[in-house]
């Protein structure tokens, strides 16, 4: 798989991670208020279950934090969490990816001389180099 492939996944991961907890944070805040009429219509409705979109967590916490601040605090630190775990991933990913490469050579191929590679080309004879 290119390089470019890989960080085009990465990149796909840490999204899916961040949007799903904060839907998550946003169903669970929903419920947890009881899908009360002033969070408005939900999105859809899959098998009976109100599905809000994910960004309705912020609104909601913008007008009724006053109301229950306990539910957006816990609301807010399963969507934040999201975020830490995105970034975990995000790391996790690039080093996972640097170790995918075999020999780099950006600035150039020189390397030390191996102890079998100075013995072939007769360097360790007691006459010397000249």
């Amino acid at each position: 798989m290119t390089p470019t492939k890989l960080l085009i996944g990465q990149i796909a991961v840490v999204f899916a991670i961040v949007i799903v907890g904060v839907w998550t944070a946003t169903q669970w805040c929903a419920h947890m208020l009881g899908y009360q009429p002033p969070l408005g219509a939900p999105w859809f409705v899959a098998g009976g279950w109100w599905i809000y979109k994910p960004w309705k967590l912020f609104e909601w916490w913008f007008h009724f934090d006053a109301y229950a601040p306990e539910v957006f605090d816990k609301a807010g630190a399963l969507a934040g969490a999201s975020g830490f775990l995105g970034c975990a991933a995000a790391i996790a990913g690039s080093l996972w990816r640097a170790r995918q490469r075999g020999l780099v050579t950006t600035y150039g191929s020189s390397r030390w001389a191996m102890t079998q590679e100075i013995s072939k080309v007769g360097l360790f004879q007691p006459a010397g180099v000249f």
